[in-house]
């Protein structure tokens, strides 16, 4: 089963994560996103903010979350110990960070 997409008129249209970071990281070594939010306060408690990841080809993989409003994060299990993701309340923007890079990390990181 496929998940079908629902999209409801002006319901978190105002929202924009703005990604920055560097475009490559090196095997053993880390890669660092950050993601700007505009439009919404990062610490509201009706949003949490999600990274995920697509391979060339692949499917979206999703790497962990932040709530930032109760200081709470979860990490999906096959990157558990790898990743970071952590909140800059004062500047509004989430941070993720890979550890321990491989070849099977090449793909496209997004902020959500």
């Amino acid at each position: 089963i496929s998940p079908l997409p629902f999209v409801f008129p002006g319901t978190l249209s105002h929202i924009k994560m703005v990604a920055s970071g560097p475009k490559e990281g090196r095997v053993s070594g880390s890669l660092s996103l950050t993601c700007t939010v505009k439009g919404a306060p990062l610490d509201s408690p009706r949003y949490d903010w999600n990274c995920v990841r697509q391979a060339p080809g692949g499917e979206l993989q999703f790497l962990g979350w932040i709530y930032p409003f109760g200081n709470n994060t979860g990490y999906a299990p096959a990157f558990q110990g790898r990743v970071t993701i952590s909140a800059d309340k004062d500047k509004n923007k989430v941070s993720l960070k890979l550890h321990a890079l491989t070849a099977l990390d090449t793909a496209t990181y997004f902020c959500a």
